[in-house]
């Protein structure tokens, strides 16, 4: 199984970076730069073939999109170096391809800890209420070769509306690395996410250090910490949702930026045309992989605009001396006041409604106080340990910002950290919420990411400066060793990996608090909740027993058999995972037909009420699945969104029994059974 899942990893790492990589050496990008922003530009064109496909009825698969995104890549590579100017790319010193592999190793070394040995084997899975939609509209691009974003759902027969947008490019890179290998889908799954956050996320953190800090080498020594040092990001995003689809985008929201600085500083008049084309590729990336990820990237950038400007204004000859323009301060207001209008015309912006205006309650319960502590601690996710060296860090370089007068590289960091209070704070009105944070469905876990991505290059100033500070007081202490010295007493506080949980009767479960007493590092926390999240001894919605006896059934039933199931006994995720045909894929029962709502009230009256008899009928179902058949709430595992009142809406399926007329048990373990619906045959007898 690991060696399938190490195929599935290389397999993902030739996906994203193949093809994107041959058209960034075409514009003459450096190799670092050209494999860190590679995806931005293979995601986007698979997304933008697989669209074109479905309109054109055309089935995809991995030859039909890997390789012509491959093809019109190398194309442009080629025309590039045959008809373009002789200037060759720009060579890259041995110091940055060391800097990248170390940013590699970083990335690699703690995604083992954290995720990979975690997993309890690469085919484990984690139940999550997000996960439904996730894992079933991944199954559904390769069940149904229809990979575009426009045309996204479950396939459940029970869902009225079968396709719409939805950012699907996670869910496209599983069902196109699923096709090309024939590898299981939760193991491409996993591998994925061990890509993206072990490669993709550090490869793409190395390019904006490079392009914020060319001449620093330190600075960038440093980043290499700093970037994987962050407790939550990407992890909380492998906790909360699943966040998958923010995953992927978060993952490239720091080579979205370092594209637009690289562009600035070799000189946007005179490379327009490959700067059009770089934010054309990033705004398409993220239109289909997650629309929060381009306002991430216009919160970092709008600063780094309003400061280009004043400083160009400041040194222009065409400005007069006495020109309010000549001051940065009155550039800077200016520069603000766009911006606050531009936010305020996207809050209003329809497509954008029901994002903006979601009232996400949930974590509402710090007050200020304790909501400034927990961004000053970086102890951000509840019952997560402080990280003291990452305050002390992020301090020594807000104060390095300072005195460098780049303090615009602060802003956008600390507006996050505000931002994650006020998601926070109990006591923080819903429309400065909304106002603040509605891009990113005013969400804590989403808003502290965004803040911890912005706060890598300042922790890694600051560690640049505390050694500098060492190596000036401590005497025959080297430069090259006090960066040593330094890096790695940081790497031992930060990353030692030991947690030890809280006693049972101080969880945050019991007693409502975020803080609670625990020993050990954040980073060994993540890896403590990965590990019980992907844990199959221990019970989930979706047990290892109940999976086992899922596949039971797909060994007994015709294939393509449609199963009517309960979706909260877990069912929920067998499509997903193990491809059975179930008629319910999610929880939720907005969205879904009258068909389905009379099999939900009544299914057990089949034998009596012909209106069930023509629902079930109409639907094509023969079988029907229960994993927890007579199950008391108090006794059985749920996801978090099931109430105790789940029942109600649900009478047609509780009420069935081994006796129940017009059934017959056709496997049957513990609290498990499969039920052939024979009340079809029995008034045909009639």
């Amino acid at each position: 199984m690991w060696l399938l899942f190490t195929g599935a990893c290389l397999t993902c790492l030739l996906a994203l970076y193949g093809p994107g990589c041959l058209l960034f050496r075409g514009l003459r990008f450096s190799w670092p730069l050209a494999l860190a922003c590679a995806p931005l530009a293979s995601v986007f064109g698979y997304a933008s073939i697989s669209v074109l496909w479905g309109m054109l009825g055309i089935d995809c698969s991995w030859a039909t999109v890997a390789l012509p995104v491959a093809l019109a890549c190398g194309a442009l590579l080629a025309a590039s170096r045959l008809f373009g100017t002789r200037n060759r790319p720009p060579c890259s010193s041995s110091f940055a391809w060391r800097m990248l592999a170390l940013y590699l190793l970083a990335g690699i070394a703690v995604c083992l800890h954290v995720y990979v040995l975690s997993l309890d084997g690469p085919e484990s899975y984690y139940c999550r209420y997000d996960n439904q939609t996730h894992y079933n509209l991944a199954r559904h691009f390769l069940d149904t070769s229809d990979w575009s974003a426009l045309h996204t759902g479950s396939g459940a027969v029970a869902d009225e509306a079968q396709t719409g947008y939805y950012p699907a490019a996670w869910h496209l890179l599983v069902a196109l690395v699923a096709s090309a290998t024939g590898i299981d889908m939760p193991i491409v799954m996993n591998a994925l996410n061990a890509m993206l956050s072990g490669v993709t996320y550090p490869l793409s953190s190395f390019v904006l250090m490079h392009a914020l800090f060319p001449a620093r080498r330190d600075v960038l020594f440093f980043g290499a910490f700093t970037s994987v040092g962050f407790a939550c990001l990407p992890w909380v995003l492998l906790l909360k949702g699943q966040l998958l689809a923010n995953l992927l985008s978060f993952s490239l929201i720091p080579a979205a930026i370092a594209l637009v600085i690289a562009y600035v500083h070799a000189g946007a008049r005179r490379h327009w045309r490959g700067l059009l084309l770089c934010l054309a590729l990033s705004v398409g990336f993220f239109g289909v992989a997650h629309p929060n990820g381009l306002f991430t990237v216009l919160v970092f950038l709008a600063p780094f605009v309003i400061h280009r400007i004043a400083d160009a204004i400041t040194q222009s000859t065409w400005i007069g001396s006495r020109n309010p323009l000549r001051k940065p301060w009155v550039v800077w207001i200016l520069g603000l006041a766009f911006a606050y209008l531009v936010w305020q015309a996207m809050l209003y912006a329809p497509p954008l409604q029901q994002v903006v205006l979601f009232n996400n309650t949930g974590n509402l319960n710090l007050s200020w106080t304790e909501s400034a502590y927990a961004a000053a601690v970086f102890s951000l996710y509840p019952e997560q340990p402080p990280q003291w060296a990452l305050t002390l860090a992020c301090a020594a370089g807000f104060v390095a910002l300072v005195r460098q007068r780049r303090f615009w590289l602060g802003l956008p960091a600390l507006y996050m950290l505000v931002v994650y209070g006020l998601c926070r704070c109990s006591d923080a009105p819903y429309t400065l919420r909304t106002f603040f944070a509605g891009f990113w469905y005013s969400d804590p876990y989403r808003i502290l990411c965004c803040a911890e991505l912005f706060l890598i290059p300042i922790a890694a100033l600051g560690l640049a400066a505390i050694a500098a500070y060492a190596h000036r007081k401590i005497d025959r202490l080297s430069w090259k060793g006090s960066l040593a010295l330094v890096a790695g007493i940081f790497a031992l506080v930060n990353f030692l990996p030991f947690y030890q949980e809280p006693p049972e009767n101080q969880s945050s479960e019991v007693s409502g608090s975020h803080f609670v007493p625990t020993a050990g590092t954040a980073v060994g926390y993540m890896h403590y909740l990965m590990e019980s999240g992907y844990d199959e001894s221990e019970e989930q919605v979706y047990s290892a027993e109940e999976q086992r006896f899922v596949r039971k059934v797909l060994e007994i039933i015709p294939d393509e058999a449609l199963i009517i199931n309960q979706p909260h006994d877990g069912s929920a995720f067998a499509y997903g995972l193990d491809g059975l045909n179930t008629y319910f894929r999610h929880i939720d029962t907005g969205g879904t037909t009258e068909q389905s709502r009379t099999i939900r009230d009544h299914l057990s009256d089949i034998t009596t009420d012909s209106t069930v008899r023509e629902a079930v009928r109409n639907s094509g179902a023969q079988y029907v699945l229960l994993l927890d058949q007579g199950v008391p709430y108090d006794e059985g595992r749920w996801l978090i969104q099931t109430g105790e009142d789940y029942e109600m809406g649900w009478e047609g399926l509780a009420n069935l029994t081994d006796d129940t007329p017009g059934f017959e048990t056709i496997l049957a373990d513990g609290d498990m059974r499969l039920y052939k619906i024979t009340a079809e045959e029995s008034a045909e007898d009639q």
